[in-house]
Order: structure tokens, then sequence, then C-alpha cells
């Protein structure tokens, strides 16, 4: 209370002060009333990425419903829901990770080695960081329209080494700039 009571004062005393706190006091209501109404139609969020699978630490990506008919671009990011229940994570959780092999190359594992097109792409892990077992994922082929294999540089990023191809169906936004470094 007794915050307001000199805030009040000090307004009063200095009309420059005053000028300059109801501007920006306006500005920051106008900002929440506009952030507020307008959040439904926003194709871009701000993600704070909490793991360093990807090395970065901030990525700005475009949101869109109207994924399921669009092509994936190698080595670009996207945000997809995990399509799958794992020990880890819950089906639906939102991962972001690099579109590493897509529809039409050529998938191949090899022991814990996979290759696209025949290039080492990832090497999978025989345990979690806690030294439990895991199982990778099993794939010779090519992969099919409407999915791709997600992958992230960091060698113990959970993603399709352990589950498996991401249907396109599940893509939620495209990555479009990475900030900051982890490194």
């Amino acid at each position: 209370m007794e915050f307001f009571k000199n805030l009040i004062k000090d307004l009063r005393k200095n009309s420059d002060f005053a000028r300059k706190f109801l501007l920006g006091l306006s500005g920051a209501i106008f900002g929440i009333l506009i952030t507020y109404y307008l959040y439904p139609l926003q194709p871009y969020r701000i993600g704070l990425i909490d793991t360093p699978s990807i090395f970065k630490k901030v990525v700005i990506y475009k949101m869109d419903k109207i994924y399921p008919n669009f092509d994936i671009i190698k080595d670009r990011l996207y945000v997809f829901k995990l399509p799958y229940e794992t020990p880890y994570y819950k089906k639906g959780t939102l991962f972001i990770k690099y579109a590493k092999c897509v529809a039409g190359d050529r998938l191949e594992v090899k022991g814990l080695n996979f290759y696209c097109n025949g290039k080492l792409i990832a090497v999978a892990k025989k345990t979690d960081s806690k030294g439990i077992p895991v199982t990778h994922f099993e794939y010779n082929g090519t992969i099919p329209d409407g999915y791709f294999f997600a992958y992230a540089p960091h060698p113990r990023s959970y993603d399709s080494r352990y589950w498996g191809l991401v249907p396109i169906k599940n893509v939620v936004g495209e990555g479009i700039l990475e900030l900051g470094d982890w490194k």
C-alpha cells in the first residue's frame, strides 16, 4: 500500500514523470489487450527450449493448422505432437526436431547406426542417461509419403532413433528462426 501512496505523490509532484508513467502504463494495457484478443489469430509462437537436444535456446516457429498437405523439407526444424506413448513422454507432447530423412528417402538401420540414402545421420544409445537399457527403432526401406525421421544433434536426444517415424499430420509448426546456442 505504501508503494501506491508514494507513486501517487510522485505523480502529483512531477508532471514529466506522470506523463511517462501513464504513457507506459497505457502501452502495457494496450499490448495485453491486443495479445489477448488477437492471440487465436497469431500465426507465430516463441518456443523456449528446455533441452539442449537441438543446441538452441529459443526457436520462433510458425503455427499452421493446414499442415497435413505439405512437403517436409530435410534439415528444417518442425514442431510436432509426439505420435506415440513412450516410457518418457506421453503421446501428444510437443517436440521440436529436425527432419533428417524424409518421404522417398531410404532409411537403413545397421546395429545402432542410422543411414539416410547411405549417409550416416545418427547413432542410437544402448541405455538412457540413467543407464537403463532402451530399444531403438528398427527400419530398412523407403520412408513412405506422409512421414519423416525426426532428429536432434545431441547424442542423448530422444527422437526417431527410439520411437520411429513422425506422421506429417502431427506437425503443428515449422521453425523459422533459431536464436542462441547451448554450446
